[in-house]
C-alpha cells in the first residue's frame, strides 16, 4: 500500500478503532464486577450487537470507498447513540464516565473532526456534553448520596478536550503534507520533465497502475495526452474534435464509478456523495470505469487528470490530489514564466549584439570601402599608394582590437565597478575616427574630469561612432564636433556636423541603432537638421548602465 496509506485511509482506520473499542467496551462490560446484575444482560447484548455492527461497517471500508463515505454520518449518530445508551446502563453514579466511556467519547471527537471538520467536532461535542449532563443527572436524582463533584469534572473534562478538538480541526483545515518534487535541470526547460514527475508522483502516492492527463493551453487548439503506466510514459497530441472544450469547464476533484454512476465531489473543501451519470470524456476515451478525477489549472492553460487501477480509493485521496495537482500547476507556471524571461533576456542580447556590431565592425567596414574607393583614385592618378595602405593596415589593426575588447566584454561580462575618465576614450577615438573617414573632427570637453562606468564608456563610445559614421554617409560632412558636458546629473553629449544634413521627410528621422542604444540607457536625444549640417543631442543619466 505504500508509506503513506495511513495518512490517506482514514475511513478504514475509523472503522478498525470503531471494532476495537467495541471489543474493549465488551470485555469491559462482561468483567466489570461494579454493574447491576440486573443491567448486565441487557448491556452486553447491546454491546453485542454494536460489534457485530463494527465487524459490517469494516468490511464496507476495506471494500467500497462510496458506501463508506455514505455510512459515515449514520455510523457516528450510532456510535452517539450507543454511547449514551450504554452510560445509562452500565455506568453507576459513582463511577460515572469511567471504563472504556472516555476513550469512546476520545474516539467520536477524532471522528468528527477527520471527516467532516470543525462544525462536527462542535456538534458532537455539545450532543454529548448535554446527554451526559442528562443522563447522569438522572442516574443520580435516583440517590440521594449523588457525587455532584464527580458530575462536574467529567463535564468539564469532556468540554476542555472538545475544545482542543475543535481548535485542532481549525488550525488543520485544509493542510495536506504532500510536496511535488520538482525534476532536476534549468528552470524554464523542463517542461516535458515535470509533467512526467507529476504524473509519476501522482501514481505513487495513490498507489496508481495508471495516471492519464490532456492538457491544452489558451492559445493553441491541441490537446496533448500524457499516459503514465508502469512501463513508461507516452504522449500524443489530438484536435480538439476529439475532446471538444470540456477542458474550459470548471469541475471538482472527484471519486468517481462511471458504470454505477457513483460520484464523489471535493466542493468548497467539503466531499459531496452524488447518484449521477459520470460525464467525464478523458474516462470514456481511455475506457475508465473507476478512478479519482482533478482538474489542472495554469495561467496558460488547463487540463485534466485522472488516476486509475489503483491498488485502494479513499475520499482522502480527493483533497491529496487536489493539493498534488496545485503544485504542479505552479511549477508548470514556472516553467513558463522562466521560459518567457529566457527568451526576453536572449533578444536583448542579441539587439545588444546587433547594435555594437553595427556601430563598430558594420560602420568601418563601410569607411574602409570608403578609403579603397578613394585609393583606387589616388592610384589611377599616379600617386604613391604605399602610405594609404599603411594607414589603412593601422585602421584594420584597431579595428581588430576593438572587436576583441567587444568578444572579451561578451565572455566575461561587464565590470560594473570600474571606472574610466571619458574624455581619454574619446581624444582616441575621434583620432581614429578622422583618419578613418577622413574628416577633421574636435572635441569639446568641461574643465572637470568626467568619470564613468566602464559600461557606459563603451556605450558612449558606439553612439559617437555611430553618430559621425551618419554625418559622413549620409551627410557629406568635412568636420564633425563632439561636445561633452554635465548637466545636474546628467552627461549630454552633442555631435554636429557640417554636411547638407538629412532630406525633408514627413515621419521624424529616428537613428534605429542610437534610438535603441539610448533607450536602452534609460536617457533621451534629439536630431536638428538643416542644409548646412545636422545636430544630435543626446542626456544620458550618470551611473546608468545599459
Amino acid at each position: 500500500m505504500g508509506s503513506n496509506a495511513l495518512t490517506r485511509r482514514t475511513g478504514r482506520i475509523i472503522a478498525t478503532g470503531r471494532a476495537v473499542l467495541a471489543l474493549l467496551f465488551l470485555l469491559g462490560v462482561w468483567l466489570d464486577p461494579t454493574i447491576p446484575p440486573h443491567r448486565e444482560v441487557y448491556s452486553f447484548l447491546l454491546v453485542s450487537c454494536y460489534l457485530l455492527w463494527t465487524a459490517l461497517l469494516m468490511i464496507v471500508s476495506w471494500r467500497s470507498w462510496w458506501f463508506d463515505f455514505r455510512l459515515g454520518l449514520s455510523a457516528q449518530s450510532i456510535d452517539i447513540g450507543v454511547l449514551l445508551v450504554a452510560i445509562g446502563f452500565a455506568e453507576h453514579h459513582s463511577i460515572a464516565f469511567q471504563g472504556p466511556f472516555p476513550a469512546f467519547v476520545a474516539f467520536l471527537l477524532v471522528v468528527a473532526t477527520t471527516r467532516w471538520g470543525w462544525r462536527a467536532t462542535a456538534t458532537t461535542a455539545l450532543v454529548l456534553t448535554l446527554a451526559n449532563l442528562a443522563i447522569v443527572s438522572t442516574l443520580s436524582g435516583l440517590d440521594t448520596d449523588a457525587d455532584l463533584f464527580r458530575l462536574f469534572r467529567t463535564t468539564a473534562q469532556m468540554i476542555v478536550m472538545s475544545s482542543l478538538m475543535i481548535w485542532m480541526s481549525i488550525s488543520l483545515r485544509g493542510e495536506r503534507m504532500v510536496r511535488f518534487a520538482e525534476p532536476p535541470g534549468l528552470l524554464g526547460e523542463r517542461m516535458d520533465l515535470v509533467l512526467n514527475s507529476g504524473l509519476k508522483q501522482i501514481a505513487a502516492e495513490l498507489g496508481a497502475r495508471q495516471v492519464v492527463m490532456a492538457f491544452a493551453t489558451n492559445e493553441e487548439p491541441w490537446v496533448e495526452f500524457r499516459h503514465y503506466s508502469r512501463s513508461g510514459t507516452s504522449a500524443r497530441r489530438a484536435g480538439p474534435a476529439e475532446f471538444g472544450d470540456q477542458l474550459n469547464v470548471a469541475m471538482p476533484p472527484a471519486l468517481f464509478n462511471v458504470g454505477k454512476g457513483r460520484l464523489i465531489a471535493l466542493e468548497n473543501a467539503r466531499p459531496n456523495a452524488l447518484k449521477t451519470p459520470v460525464m467525464c470524456r478523458l474516462a470514456r476515451i481511455y475506457g475508465i470505469d473507476e478512478g479519482i478525477f482533478v482538474p489542472l489549472q495554469t495561467a496558460t492553460g488547463s487540463g485534466h487528470i485522472i488516476a486509475w487501477d489503483c491498488e485502494m480509493l479513499s475520499v482522502d485521496d480527493l483533497a491529496t490530489l487536489r493539493a498534488l495537482a496545485d503544485q504542479i500547476g505552479h511549477a508548470l507556471d514556472r516553467e513558463e514564466a522562466a521560459s518567457l524571461a529566457r527568451k526576453v533576456a536572449e533578444s536583448g542580447v542579441r539587439n545588444a549584439v546587433a547594435r555594437d556590431l553595427h556601430d563598430s565592425v558594420a560602420q568601418f567596414l563601410a569607411g574602409a570601402l570608403f578609403r579603397l574607393e578613394a585609393l583606387r583614385r589616388w592610384i589611377s592618378e599616379g600617386h604613391d599608394p604605399y602610405s594609404e595602405i599603411d594607414s589603412i593596415k593601422n585602421a584594420l589593426r584597431l579595428e581588430q582590437g576593438h572587436l576583441r575588447k567587444l568578444i572579451e566584454r561578451l565572455r566575461r561580462g561587464e565590470e560594473g565597478d570600474r571606472r574610466t575618465e571619458i574624455a581619454d576614450e574619446l581624444r582616441g577615438l575621434l583620432h581614429e575616427a578622422g583618419a578613418h573617414w577622413q574628416i577633421e573632427t574636435e572635441l569639446v570637453l568641461p574643465e572637470q574630469s568626467q568619470w564613468v562606468s566602464i559600461q557606459l564608456s563603451h556605450e558612449i563610445r558606439q553612439l559617437v561612432r555611430e553618430g559621425i559614421a551618419n554625418a559622413v554617409r549620409h551627410g557629406k560632412c568635412r568636420k564633425v564636433c563632439v561636445t561633452l558636458s554635465d548637466d545636474d546629473g546628467f552627461l549630454k553629449l552633442s555631435i554636429s556636423d557640417d554636411g547638407i544634413g538629412f532630406p525633408e521627410m514627413p515621419v521624424a528621422i529616428r537613428p534605429r541603432s542610437i534610438s535603441e542604444r539610448v533607450e536602452a540607457l534609460g536617457g533621451q536625444f534629439r536630431i536638428d537638421s538643416t542644409t548646412k549640417g545636422a545636430r544630435l543631442d543626446i542626456a544620458i543619466r550618470t551611473g546608468v548602465f545599459a
